[in-house]
């Protein structure tokens, strides 16, 4: 009994049960009055009774590892196959987009790209940075803790880690045909080339 607890702790009663001490006076005094406690007590002293008297005799060793073979060959087969690589199609591209009626277009914010698979959307945004390129974007809805993109070409190459917010960014990116590549837990996502220049 404590506190925290009206009852008997267990490890007391564990005790008690393998006789390893004796009730004190307020202890019995509440083992007569709690039934839960009583109960939890009989029942600890009909586990142990039980395990002292059992003789079944262990498994033969030879079954012993056909069975643990059974499992760690289905745990094999469920392992994933080779990490998969898909194309992303390109769905959106602001170059190519028609304006929104009313709507005036400023050329100098940048573009935006959608690149698209079954379940995973990337946005990619260019904008000029002095002479050079930024592309920063992000992958929402992906599960993203440990992934990383990479940006490259013929005279170029960098890789940053994906943010908690599924978000990337490159900065001094120099003109030039590009592949970006997401790589996730279990798929890499690869652009078609980007052009990245004037």
């Amino acid at each position: 009994m404590t506190i925290f607890s009206p009852h008997i702790a267990f490890t007391e009663l564990a005790d008690l049960a393998d006789e390893h001490s004796s009730p004190s006076p307020e202890g019995l005094l509440h083992l007569a009055e709690c039934s839960h406690c009583s109960a939890q007590l009989q029942t600890i002293r009909q586990t142990t009774s039980l395990m002292r008297s059992d003789m079944i005799e262990s498994a033969p060793t030879d079954l012993v590892k056909y069975v643990k073979g059974i499992f760690r060959q289905r745990a094999a087969q469920s392992k994933p196959s080779t990490l998969s690589r898909i194309v992303a199609a390109l769905t959106f591209d602001s170059l190519t987009a028609a304006p929104a009626y009313g709507v005036r277009s400023h050329a100098g914010g940048g573009r935006q790209l959608v690149y698209s698979i079954e379940n995973v959307d990337i946005d990619v945004r260019v904008s000029a940075e002095n002479e050079e390129w930024q592309v920063a974007g992000q992958v929402p809805g992906a599960f993203c803790a440990t992934g990383e993109v990479t940006l490259e070409s013929d005279s170029f190459s960098a890789t940053t880690k994906l943010s908690e917010l599924c978000e990337f960014s490159f900065s001094s990116v120099p003109e030039g045909t590009y592949k970006l590549s997401v790589q996730l837990v279990d798929v890499t996502i690869e652009t078609p080339p980007l052009e990245i220049g004037p």
